[in-house]
């Protein structure tokens, strides 16, 4: 507060506090020096009343877009439509600025953009951000001229399934949930063969963050050609996108231990119409020879919905996630995990005991795995706590879009 709002070339607040500016507090385009030039300019400034996307549609050489904190007030849909109508009717070097409350870019949509953090303060001294992005990086997709912004395609919609259970159904969940605790083998396959049609239904509430992660984080504005779906269960992650997939004729492989999840996912594919662009493999992602997967190094996306916080061998499980990808590519995970700011309170200890009878391990090992993989540039990260349906726990949660950006293998060490 004292050393950036409230100063003395503070015009913003100075202008709250005395109501008005003085000579010596003032914009620099009200200083002497300056104004005469701001005067024989003004017949260069439209004013525009409406929306942005008809503001943007009058002309198409715009060489800054100066968005200030905007969208700091939109979710992740109002950005892609932003950003769907204001990227066509930028200039080839245009670029665009806006700042933020947040310390860092609060959307996947906005993560896409791969900004740059300005580190000088802003002049107001209130936000605690400012960024800039290039409209057109030079390894974006060539544009279509029948479909000039890729960012429309994060508009795209699912296929509106929404799962439900009784109270009878969950109730047997929660029972085999327990048998399972009690196992001292644990036996995953049957575990995921008891719950049958109902796991669905019950992972709706427990598993938050997946259609966030799926509609806004992923990079369908570059039209990923090839999709790893790595521990897909029942592919319910698919009905997130269905609009997306099919629009951008994505390959997909879903991949998963369980032959009874693999049959719900099978079923799934079928109805949604999509056998001919999907393929469903059982087996181990740390099995890197497995038939049927793609050749290494040749993806441009993989996904893990809440599945590497229960692989046992998940660095092996993470460098053969990141080995799929081509350099380009994206990595994709939603995971429960610890609160970064507090990872050793009991509260998260307790988290980690509840888990791990079910054979879910958190740690924040594996998102710091993920922010200093040297293969891997972080564009977004995210993190949230949510009660866990049923009981008076309250879980953490993470979102994570990497960027491949070398062939470099982590070193675990």
């Amino acid at each position: 507060f004292g050393s950036r709002m409230w100063r003395a070339d503070n015009y913003f607040y100075y202008a709250y506090a005395v109501g008005r500016w003085d000579p010596h507090c003032c914009p620099r385009y009200l200083r002497p020096e300056h104004y005469e030039a701001l005067r024989s300019s003004a017949h260069r400034v439209a004013l525009h009343h409406g929306p942005l996307a008809s503001a943007a549609a009058s002309r198409d050489d715009f060489t800054v877009a100066s968005l200030l904190d905007s969208m700091d007030w939109m979710g992740d849909e109002q950005i892609a439509e932003q950003l769907a109508a204001l990227l066509p009717h930028m200039a080839p070097a245009g670029r665009l600025f806006w700042r933020s409350f947040g310390v860092a870019v609060h959307s996947p949509v906005l993560a896409q953009l791969r900004p740059t953090l300005v580190p000088e303060q802003d002049r107001v001294g209130w936000y605690l951000s400012q960024w800039v992005a290039r409209a057109h990086p030079p390894d974006a997709p060539v544009a279509d001229p029948a479909e000039p912004s890729g960012f429309r395609r994060f508009l795209c919609v699912g296929s509106g399934y929404a799962p439900s259970n009784t109270l009878v159904d969950d109730a047997a969940v929660c029972l085999q949930l327990a048998r399972h605790a009690l196992r001292t083998s644990k036996d995953v396959a049957a575990f995921y063969r008891e719950q049958g049609p109902r796991y669905d239904g019950f992972r709706e509430a427990l598993l938050p963050g997946r259609e966030r992660l799926m509609r806004f984080g992923l990079p369908w504005q570059r039209r990923p050609a090839a999709w790893l779906s790595v521990g897909c269960g029942t592919a319910r992650d698919l009905e997130y996108v269905l609009g997306h997939v099919r629009e951008c004729g994505t390959r997909l492989w879903l991949l998963d231990l369980s032959p009874e999840l693999l049959a719900v996912a099978q079923q799934r594919v079928d109805r949604l119409g999509l056998a001919h662009q999907v393929t469903l493999l059982v087996g181990d992602v740390n099995d890197e020879t497995l038939p049927g997967l793609p050749p290494r190094g040749s993806l441009d996306l993989v996904s893990c919905s809440y599945c590497l916080s229960m692989i046992p061998r998940w660095r092996t499980a993470l460098s053969a996630m990141v080995r799929a990808l081509r350099v380009g590519g994206q990595l994709a995970l939603v995971d429960f995990t610890c609160r970064s700011d507090a990872p050793n309170h009991w509260s998260q200890k307790l988290n980690q005991w509840w888990f791990a009878n079910d054979g879910v391990f958190l740690s924040r090992e594996h998102t710091a795995a993920l922010q200093q993989h040297g293969a891997l540039r972080t564009l977004w990260f995210h993190e949230s706590e949510r009660r866990v349906v049923y009981t008076p726990l309250h879980a953490t949660t993470y979102l994570y879009v990497g960027l491949k950006v070398s062939d470099v293998e982590f070193d675990w060490s």
